[in-house]
């Protein structure tokens, strides 16, 4: 089989490549599989040659290539390629989900950034739809946050959402619960008329927190908060003050 692939290799590249850019690509291939075609375990050394071809070919010109091939040249181990490349795009297949699901990761990190503004204070800038899973993975990052550096504050500024539906404005109040919890103040800011006319409608209420009508307002409301809060210590410390900072 090695010889007369090697002795129809222009023949064989010509039918089997349909413009010059695929020439050289079908050329290394079937030296490769010349090199290997005469070996046990043809499928596993076949794989590096289909990966490397799949550069230049699409998937389906791949498979019309392996039928194309079966056809000229007898006893050509139509299934041993076929197996490969079937491996092969598996293995493609796999590797971009790891990848989708780091750039999800990554677009997530980015959608809902968590910024330190003050010692106590923290923004939570929201932009564009905020769905269920992303108002879910806000909170986790937000009490995470929380958590880590103690803060007394949180401004959520929702000025860059467009909507927010019964489902989103509930979960948004659970988050702002478990906020209370953790011991800290929710000031919400950047509600947009339509927005507040949907929330009233809808029912939904957000009592708990305290309502700003701009980012720069509520800047200056949790700032005065932690301010004060730290003036009342100093003035008259109390015994676990210290142990709380």
């Amino acid at each position: 089989m090695k010889d007369v692939i090697i002795s129809k290799l222009g023949e064989l590249v010509d039918e089997l490549a349909k413009d010059d850019g695929q020439k050289k690509a079908w050329e290394d291939f079937l030296v490769d599989f010349a090199g290997v075609c005469e070996k046990a375990g043809i499928k596993e050394e076949l794989k590096t040659s289909v990966s490397n071809l799949l550069q230049h070919i699409s998937e389906k010109e791949m498979s019309d290539g392996i039928g194309l091939l079966h056809t000229k040249i007898d006893n050509f181990p139509a299934v041993d390629a076929y197996k490969a490349l079937i491996e092969v795009l598996g293995q493609k297949n796999d590797e971009n989900l790891v990848r989708i699901a780091e750039l999800r990761d990554v677009l997530s990190e980015l959608a809902t950034p968590i910024i330190r503004l003050w010692q106590d204070v923290l923004l939570v800038p929201v932009i564009g739809t905020l769905d269920s899973q992303r108002a879910q993975n806000m909170a986790e990052k937000l009490l995470e946050s929380i958590s880590n550096i103690r803060s007394k504050v949180v401004i959520v500024d929702v000025t860059g959402v467009n909507m927010i539906d019964t489902i989103v404005g509930e979960f948004l109040i659970e988050m702002f619960s478990a906020v209370k919890l953790l011991g800290s103040d929710v000031v919400l800011t950047g509600i947009k008329p339509d927005i507040a006319h949907t929330l009233v409608k809808l029912g939904i209420d957000f009592d708990m927190v305290v309502i700003k009508r701009d980012l720069e307002s509520a800047l200056k409301y949790a700032i005065s908060l932690s301010t004060k809060d730290t003036e009342k210590k100093l003035v008259n410390p109390k015994r676990g003050d210290t142990d709380e900072e």
